[in-house]
């Protein structure tokens, strides 16, 4: 299993806030193939920090994902991450 771990500082003039991410949960109604699950954790320290954990089959199922335009939701906030550079953590799960 692959863990994707994104980072995200939210503020209210910015492109993502916390109306966008509100947004992503109420829509995110199908998963894309290869995703298991994903979690959105909000740091207790910092009010504007939050993390996406995502499960993923492989690290290509992700990589489809994000090439595909089907997920606009999910799909943005790789790319927010990606374009602010955010701290982005990738990993293979071993039990």
């Amino acid at each position: 299993m692959f863990v994707n771990i994104l980072t995200f500082k939210t503020n209210e003039k910015g492109i993502l806030n916390t109306n966008y991410l509100s947004m992503f949960e109420d829509n995110f109604k199908e998963k894309p193939k290869g995703l298991d699950r994903l979690h959105i954790f909000k740091d207790k320290k910092k009010t504007n920090k939050y993390y996406l954990i995502e499960y993923w089959k492989s690290k290509d199922m992700k990589d489809i994902m994000e090439s595909s335009n089907n997920y606009p939701y999910l799909n943005r906030l790789h790319k927010i991450s990606d374009e602010m550079s955010f701290k982005k953590i990738e990993g293979d799960v071993v039990i």
